[in-house]
């Protein structure tokens, strides 16, 4: 049978790459998005998905880097919480985020799989709570935020009823 935590990181890796329990996966959601429906403001919400792609990428590279201290630094752009508007909207740019999060989605799925037990009880930098507990929240990051997207009105994802 499998380990408890080998169950989580599948969960993650589904939310992630495949679909899941929970609906279609957050990378499945976010290629399903041309540049400027990526871009689009005028959500529920008040932001893009791209603003929410860089959100997720960002506290992804954030917990990676407090286990791991040899991650490479974020090159997305930044903003508060992560939530960055494009400085360009493009294919290219928007190509940039989804690489981006598949890079650091697999650093974070390699990084966690070998890090020793003794790290998850160490202080989260700059928040009030352990990495363990913010490794428990970022695996379910992912899932949330890929629903988020599909139901703030981003154009042609989802319409009102």
């Amino acid at each position: 049978m499998k380990l408890a935590w080998d169950l989580l990181l599948e969960a993650a890796d589904a939310a992630f790459e495949r679909d899941d329990y929970n609906g279609l996966s957050l990378m499945r959601t976010l290629e399903s998005l041309s540049p400027d429906m990526a871009a689009y403001t005028g959500t529920h919400e008040g932001y893009s998905a791209w603003e929410v792609a860089q959100h997720v990428a960002y506290f992804k590279h954030h917990v990676t880097k407090a286990i791991d201290p040899s991650v490479e630094p974020y090159p997305l752009r930044k903003g508060p919480s992560g939530f960055a508007p494009p400085s360009e909207v493009s294919k290219a740019a928007w190509s940039e985020v989804l690489s981006y999060l598949r890079i650091i989605h697999a650093k974070a799925m390699s990084t966690l799989r070998t890090a020793p037990d003794s790290i998850f009880d160490e202080p989260m930098p700059k928040w009030d709570t352990t990495i363990g507990r913010a490794v428990v929240w970022l695996l379910s990051h992912d899932s949330y935020h890929s629903a988020q997207i599909r139901n703030m009105g981003v154009p042609g994802l989802k319409e009102p009823k």
